[in-house]
């Protein structure tokens, strides 16, 4: 068991380095059918980049920094199990963050949800002085 939480670890370590040297930029896009809902649905041609998302150990902290180019839209982040962690604070001009979240454990992905419709899931990345 000791040696699978090790892997799962030393995955996410390199997924966070990889991610932590260059922004990430996904173009929204409309959803796929299956469920049957509605509301929205196409591309939006908007855009969320995540520049940071570190989680600090040792006080239990999120810090993320994102932008979009929906410069009114409100970014909601939830853990990949669905639980709603917070509200990206806008900073105006479609900047996103300097917001903290205090979370129970470290979600290792996350997920941002515009109001624009678009979404992103990014990794944790440890935060290391």
């Amino acid at each position: 068991m000791k040696r699978i939480s090790t892997l799962v670890t030393l995955v996410a370590a390199v997924w966070g380095l990889v991610f932590l040297l260059a922004p990430i930029a996904v173009r929204a896009g409309g959803g796929s059918g299956g469920s049957g809902a509605s509301g929205g649905g196409g591309n939006t041609g908007s855009t969320i980049k995540v520049s940071k998302c570190f989680y600090v150990a040792g006080n239990s902290t999120m810090l993320v920094n994102a932008s979009s180019s929906n410069s009114s839209a409100h970014l909601t982040m939830y853990s990949l199990s669905g639980s709603y962690i917070g509200e990206v604070q806008n900073g105006g001009g479609g900047r996103y963050g300097g917001t903290v979240f205090f979370v129970a454990v470290d979600p290792v992905f996350v997920t941002i949800v515009s109001s624009a419709g678009d979404s992103i899931t990014v990794p944790t990345t440890p935060f290391v002085l």
